[in-house]
């Protein structure tokens, strides 16, 4: 028997089940969350839930991609207005920040198991990072054709700046068994990161 499709209903269960999940991975993690328990915070049937995703996996990378797609239209609002490419830059490592622990703390991933949903995270990370690379690259832009700004490739200067900012970010969570950092970490990684981008953003200045 053909399904009728219904694609207005089929929207709105969808996003009912992307919200439950998320509720769901941020308390437990993933290792830790069964499709089971996210059908039943809906009472919803399994097979329901599996007619929307195929898997578990498949339905943590679909909460990871609405964040990280919530974050860019997000951090675009928060950059548009701003005419000054250096309060852009300052903006937006602070803004990334804030994104990444609600990152950690949704997937509470321990690094022994990581090796195991590196697929997961790995093609969804890379697809964000070009979408952070995009807008890095547009403030460097901006500072260079207002002068500010005094870079050869924009493109390259920008990679390196979030590999900076990853490196940073692993300073702190390389030596826990669980990719989370607490109040506490978060301060002093901010601290780090305010420090590390008054320092860029000197060593790129016009001179």
């Amino acid at each position: 028997m053909k399904r009728i499709e219904t694609p207005k209903r089929n929207l709105s269960r969808s996003q009912l089940i992307l919200e439950a999940a998320q509720s769901r991975f941020g308390q437990f993690g993933i290792e830790k969350t069964s499709m089971q328990e996210i059908a039943g915070d809906l009472k919803l049937s399994k097979a329901s839930l599996y007619y929307y995703f195929p898997d578990k996996e498949s339905l943590y990378r679909a909460v990871i991609k609405k964040e990280q797609d919530e974050f860019i239209e997000s951090i675009n609002d928060d950059i548009k207005n701003i005419a000054d490419p250096d309060e852009m830059l300052r903006k937006y490592a602070v803004s990334r920040l804030s994104h990444f622990r609600t990152l950690l703390n949704l997937s509470r991933l321990r690094f022994e198991n990581f090796s195991e949903y590196k697929p997961v995270f790995g093609e969804t990370m890379m697809i964000f990072r070009e979408k952070e690379k995009e807008i890095i690259v547009g403030i460097f832009e901006r500072g260079i054709n207002s002068g500010v700004f005094s870079l050869k490739d924009p493109d390259h200067i920008a990679s390196l700046f979030l590999d900076l900012l990853k490196g940073l970010r692993m300073r702190i969570v390389n030596s826990k068994k669980l990719l989370y950092i607490d109040q506490d970490e978060f301060e002093e990684l901010s601290g780090m990161i305010v420090d590390f981008i008054e320092i860029f953003i000197n060593g790129i200045k016009s001179r």
